[in-house]
């Protein structure tokens, strides 16, 4: 799914808890960091570094892109 950079980690949230139609607690989720470590992403500071990472990864280009991995738990 695509998503502006000023989207919020709550509007993230309920993006992708409703495109999988499960609740947060149903859902774990994980990015690459620019160490290319998956990181889970939980809270806010989560996302703060996976926005970061998708900007340093564009590198100048207008888009960036960051997989997020999705898993029941």
């Amino acid at each position: 799914m695509a998503l502006a950079p000023e989207t919020t980690y709550d509007e993230f949230v309920e993006r992708v808890t409703t495109k999988f139609g499960k609740s947060l607690d149903g859902l774990g989720m994980k990015f690459k960091d620019e160490d290319n470590v998956k990181v889970s992403l939980r809270d806010d500071s989560d996302y703060d570094l996976a926005i970061e990472t998708a900007r340093e990864h564009a590198r100048g280009k207008p888009e960036g892109k960051l997989e997020i991995w999705c898993t029941d738990v």
